[in-house]
């Protein structure tokens, strides 16, 4: 029997439909690509079976004929937009106001064109509203007589913006914002996708992979940041090694600020995964993949600021890669096992070092002013740690405008050295080729 590992996609902001986004994800990285398909007879074999993890009756399995690696792949879709229901306006401007009121100064060099243009925007919008309020005293006639052009225009648009603001931005708005009225829709998002994960180690996967577009990159970190607690203390007494450790930890010992080994940090989180289940643990999570991901952002939507984020990341709060360590330098506690006859003390990972045995890829578009490229992406190993691979694609689909939502588009235009879905795979690496 084929070895079977799962791939979990994690989809974004929007009115989305069941499947539609897995469907589109599955066939750029299997269906097209022949370079993995082991029986060529058979082309891109796929079948579209019962999702028996998720319990929703709307979802479906995608599952693989065994790739060139000899494995098959089931793809499953975390969906949660029928969980975010009841967005307001209220909402995205109570959000809005908690970030754009804050000095220039606290706002991520990346986004401050954006802040920018949001602060010139309202004040032109408050000026036009006056100069509507000083019609009523008498503005010439020709004014006048296109009054009634400029309330209707004014209110299509506000219907359209009232429509955008409410059915996309507002997932975000409620996601993002531990407000009382938010914490039941966050945790019913988490609480489902730490369920999906635990699932899928009771299936007995060999590998499982995370993959998360737009806010499903952040609904990805944090259902992996609430599952790892269910599973690093999870060891049988048994054989205990520490080399791919020791290697893991000398690794994070080298300064942050020269160029990282990412390939060969990489390998050594492999490796150490490996380990870890050679003394017992359960743990199958191989990669988070982001893509498109607003955690760039983090200072800003995770935090108060950058100071407030790093005391959140000091505290053990919110993971990076590579992890915090303890005071000893590693990312490890020792805890006693009874076996019966003696005590033992096992190096066990502590609650925050998921991306330890995970490795965490994040793609973005590199953003040029507002609209080309991708603004809500961007690169995320200066803030959650230099042991991410951030990998800046390129799309010559529209010219590059607007591509949040191009990171699985195959356009035949690009270059591999860009090509976002050309790295996407690689990441993926579906028939496990990669060392690293």
């Amino acid at each position: 029997m084929s070895e079977k590992q799962a791939v979990l996609l994690i989809h974004g902001i929007g009115e989305q439909h069941p499947m539609d986004t897995l469907r589109g994800f599955v066939e750029s990285v299997w269906t097209k690509n022949t370079a993995i398909h082991k029986d060529h007879s058979q082309g891109a074999a796929m079948w579209s079976k019962p999702d028996n993890i998720s319990g929703s009756y709307e979802l479906r399995c995608l599952t693989t004929a065994a790739n060139t690696g000899g494995i098959r792949t089931d793809f499953f879709e975390c969906y949660w937009a029928h969980l975010m229901h009841g967005n307001k306006m209220e909402h995205v401007l109570a959000w809005g106001y908690h970030l754009l009121w804050r000095r220039p100064s606290r706002v991520p060099r990346q986004l401050i064109l954006l802040y920018r243009v949001l602060w010139l925007t309202i004040f032109i919008v408050a000026v036009l509203f006056a100069i509507s309020a000083y019609d009523i005293w008498g503005l010439p006639s020709f004014f006048q007589g296109l009054a009634p052009l400029f309330v209707g225009a004014g209110s299509l648009l506000l219907a359209l913006a009232n429509l955008v603001l409410i059915n996309i931005v507002g997932d975000a708005a409620r996601y993002l914002s531990p407000s009382p009225d938010n914490i039941h829709r966050r945790a019913e998002i988490r609480r489902n996708g730490v369920e999906l994960i635990r699932k899928l180690h009771a299936e007995g996967y060999s590998r499982i992979v995370i993959v998360g577009h737009s806010l499903g990159a952040v609904i990805g970190y944090d259902i992996l940041t609430h599952s790892w607690v269910d599973y690093h203390r999870d060891f049988s007494p048994s054989d205990n090694t520490s080399v791919a450790r020791q290697a893991l930890e000398s690794l994070m010992q080298n300064d942050e600020s020269e160029e990282w080994d990412v390939d060969g940090f990489q390998t050594a989180q492999k490796m150490y995964l490996n380990e870890l289940k050679l003394a017992g643990n359960k743990w199958r999570v191989t990669d988070f993949i982001t893509l498109g991901s607003p955690l760039a952002h983090a200072a800003v939507l995770l935090a108060k600021d950058a100071d407030d984020l790093n005391d959140k990341i000091s505290d053990r709060e919110l993971p990076t890669c590579p992890p915090k360590p303890e005071s000893s330098g590693g990312f490890t506690f020792k805890l006693k096992f009874d076996e019966g006859t003696a005590i033992s003390a096992y190096a066990v990972p502590h609650h925050a070092a998921m991306f330890a045995p995970t490795r965490w890829s994040n793609l973005y578009f590199p953003s040029r002013g507002i609209f080309l490229g991708d603004v809500i992406g961007g690169p995320t190993s200066q803030i959650l740690g230099c042991g991410i691979r951030d990998i800046p694609v390129q799309t010559k689909r529209w010219n590059g405008l607007v591509s949040h939502t191009s990171y699985w588009y195959d356009d035949p235009r690009n270059s591999d050295d860009d090509n976002p879905i050309t790295h996407l795979r690689a990441v993926l690496d579906l028939a496990d080729e990669n060392e690293g």
